[in-house]
């Protein structure tokens, strides 16, 4: 029986595909790729949660000594395997974030939560993955999400019909695809502001273009 997760089949290589960007998103992705490689430069250690196709671990290979990636599709973490083989401090697992005690087995300086994984994730278990990342995290961890306006529902929209996928409904800022197969969300800036302070990450943010926002967190006893 086919996954009805949309990233464990090959046609969901057509969302993180950028020929298939809007204009608005091309802008948010630029702006994510320069900040990350801006403030990762020279890091020692960092964990990317839900890396996708491995289009961040390649591209910060170059500047982070030591990157373990993990995404919840296993159709997607062979992608990220072939993509990375060649680098030697790159390693990538199957997982899910909400599970990290379980995963991993020594702490990190920096983790990365790339172009709205956040909003890929059910909310409920934003609460288990955010204690994880406290644990397992020594300095910052990066969020990049959606910023919540009707203009950027649009471009949201866009990149799924650019990509051939209906929307079955529209829910606030939640979108939901083809009869429940993907549902990806937005939230405001204090639905993190609460999840932050409640696991002792400071918080600032940072505009990614219209659409998209950077939210770094700093762990209290770093500072």
């Amino acid at each position: 029986m086919e996954s009805t997760n949309i990233y464990e089949q090959e046609k969901g290589l057509a969302l993180i595909d950028h020929q298939n960007y809007p204009e608005g998103i091309k802008e948010y992705m630029a702006l994510e790729e320069a900040f990350l490689l801006q403030h990762l430069q020279g890091a020692k250690s960092l964990l990317e949660i839900g890396c996708g196709d491995g289009r961040y671990l390649e591209m910060l290979a170059p500047v982070v000594a030591e990157i373990l990636g993990i995404d919840y599709a296993e159709y997607l973490v062979n992608v990220s395997r072939n993509r990375t083989k060649n680098l030697p401090n790159v390693n990538v697992i199957h997982g899910n974030a909400k599970d990290l005690q379980l995963l991993l087995s020594k702490t990190y300086q920096y983790a990365t939560l790339a172009w709205n994984t956040i909003g890929n994730m059910p909310p409920e278990i934003h609460p288990d993955v955010f204690k994880g990342l406290a644990e397992w995290v020594e300095e910052k961890i990066f969020i990049s999400t959606y910023q919540c306006s009707d203009a950027v529902m649009q471009e949201r929209l866009k990149l799924y019909d650019n990509c051939g996928y209906q929307v079955n409904s529209i829910n606030g800022n939640q979108v939901i695809m083809e009869d429940g197969e993907h549902t990806a969300y937005a939230y405001p800036i204090n639905y993190f502001q609460d999840l932050m302070v409640s696991n002792h990450f400071s918080m600032e943010t940072y505009e990614l273009g219209f659409c998209g926002v950077m939210i770094v967190g700093t762990k209290q006893d770093f500072r």
